[in-house]
């Protein structure tokens, strides 16, 4: 476990600042561009891509996870280059669906600005898509470090191939043109590094290869699409119904949660490394041990954001992101409720099984769910309605795909599957903390600069939460592990 909990902090650590910088992209142009407009242009150009590449990269990443273990060394450097082959024609395809479908694309977010950006933007995702690999592939051959350097480098690039021309005032052209450029010479960096990992490794490819991984990624492809659309369908009837300023004040509140979740997708990603080779092995005794160790310490990360969010959120917009998005606020008071739900990432566990087509199953019903509560949401309360209704979907969504998982795939039960106790007590624990550091309004402290006000909050909330979480370490000793079946097992005709 140790080595696993060092490849966790390492890939959770260069997420953390890869969604850092991201986020700092935004809150720089947020008041350097001249109105919410154009920067609500930007923020949809990301959402475009971030759901897109998910799908056009066809689950080609997870593949890596799944095939590299069984391959010999051989048919690994086949593999590796089938992959990249597989990823550059994806992003060929998807730009020239940006570049011939801009105008479709910008009646339906409502955005006038957006049409001439994805023209230029068309060239991007042929650059970008291969690059999604290099994370599996590092950590495939042990090299997580690597793959964190490669990450900060490439984002700390587009961090200043957008924000230097931002700065500078120049037209959003010039920054789209500036962004296309830097994704070229990443590009180049991801192929050497991707490459090194299989140069001394003879070649063999055979055509079922790509037979078998076309097997094992449509169905995640199709699933992400699914997955994408219910995840993102909030934000397209925000942008359709209420236009671009809306949207602006809408998004900011998401990429707060689109942060946090990297924490969950850090452990995620080297989960499902170690799991697949864990199976592939028939090693299924480990299994949820590793599993319910890693929730407990993502726990601890997720809900101390929580706690504190859940009592500070209109404050945390507008030093975010400057006054002029304070209303971003109310909807982080909402969304910041969805927060435990990022603990449970099921994709791992079914993933790194094989059992791709039952995650197919469970996304399309989970964008049912989505669809179902943000329009019935927004039907009942109006704009904030929306958000309401994606927090609730996603608990939904939750429940229904552990469900599947602990009655339909294993025989574990769902007093193994999570460490109920401990998670709620540490989720009690970070509100309380939240609630008390709120008292500081009534203090002196409140008369101090709004900066000042919301850090001494915050050394407040650290201060208290740390010393909850040392009282229920006493839980360590009162509640006991979680004990796992004496056999636990996959059910074969899942696997089928």
């Amino acid at each position: 476990m140790p080595r696993l909990t060092g490849q966790v902090v390492i890939i959770g650590f260069g997420r953390l600042l890869n969604t850092a910088a991201a986020s700092a992209t935004l809150m720089v142009i947020a008041r350097v561009l001249p109105d919410r407009e154009s920067y609500g242009a930007i923020c949809q150009l990301m959402m475009l891509y971030m759901i897109l590449s998910q799908i056009f990269t066809a689950g080609i990443p997870q593949s890596i996870y799944y095939f590299l273990p069984r391959y010999e060394n051989g048919e690994c450097k086949g593999f590796m280059m089938q992959a990249m082959a597989i990823l550059m024609g994806s992003g060929l395809l998807l730009g020239v669906g940006l570049f011939f479908g801009a105008e479709l694309v910008g009646r339906l977010l409502h955005s006038p600005l957006l049409p001439p950006l994805l023209r230029i933007f068309a060239l991007y995702p042929f650059f970008m898509l291969p690059t999604v690999c290099v994370e599996s592939a590092m950590l495939h051959y042990d090299r997580p470090t690597a793959s964190v350097v490669f990450n900060m480098i490439a984002r700390v690039g587009m961090f200043l191939s957008i924000v230097i021309p931002s700065l500078m005032h120049t037209s959003l052209i010039i920054i789209m043109w500036s962004w296309v450029s830097m994704a070229g010479l990443v590009w180049i960096v991801a192929m050497l590094m991707i490459f090194s990992t299989v140069k001394s490794q003879s070649f063999a490819w055979r055509r079922e290869m790509l037979r078998e991984e076309m097997a094992f990624s449509v169905p995640l492809a199709v699933g992400n699409l699914l997955l994408l659309s219910g995840v993102y369908l909030d934000r397209f009837l925000v942008s359709n119904l209420y236009g671009t300023d809306a949207f602006s004040i809408y998004n900011n509140a998401t990429i707060v949660i689109l942060t946090l979740g990297m924490v969950g997708n850090a452990s995620s990603v080297v989960l499902t490394s170690e799991f697949s080779k864990r199976t592939s092995k028939g090693d299924y005794a480990s299994f949820l041990k590793i599993w319910n160790t890693a929730m407990m310490k993502s726990a601890v990360i997720l809900f101390a954001a929580m706690g504190f969010l859940a009592f500070w959120t209109h404050d945390t917009m507008s030093l975010l992101f400057s006054q002029r998005f304070a209303a971003s606020g109310e909807v982080l008071l909402i969304y910041v409720w969805s927060i435990p739900a990022l603990l449970v990432i099921m994709q791992s566990l079914f993933v790194s099984m094989g059992a791709t087509r039952m995650m197919l199953w469970i996304t399309l019903v989970g964008l049912f769910m989505q669809a179902a509560c943000v329009f019935g949401f927004h039907f009942l309360f109006g704009f904030y309605g929306i958000a309401i209704g994606a927090v609730t979907a996603r608990y939904l969504g939750v429940i229904f795909g552990a469900h599947i998982f602990v009655n339909k795939v294993t025989n574990i039960g769902w007093k193994q599957f999570m460490p109920w106790i401990k998670v709620t007590v540490s989720l009690l624990t970070a509100l309380s903390a939240g609630a008390l550091s709120r008292l500081v309004m009534f203090t002196p402290v409140h008369s101090l600069p709004a900066i000042l006000e919301y850090g001494i909050a915050f050394v407040v909330f650290v201060l208290l939460y740390l010393g909850g979480l040392h009282l229920v370490r006493l839980l360590n000793y009162l509640v006991p592990v979680q004990y796992l079946p004496a056999k636990w097992y996959p059910r074969p005709e899942v696997m089928s």
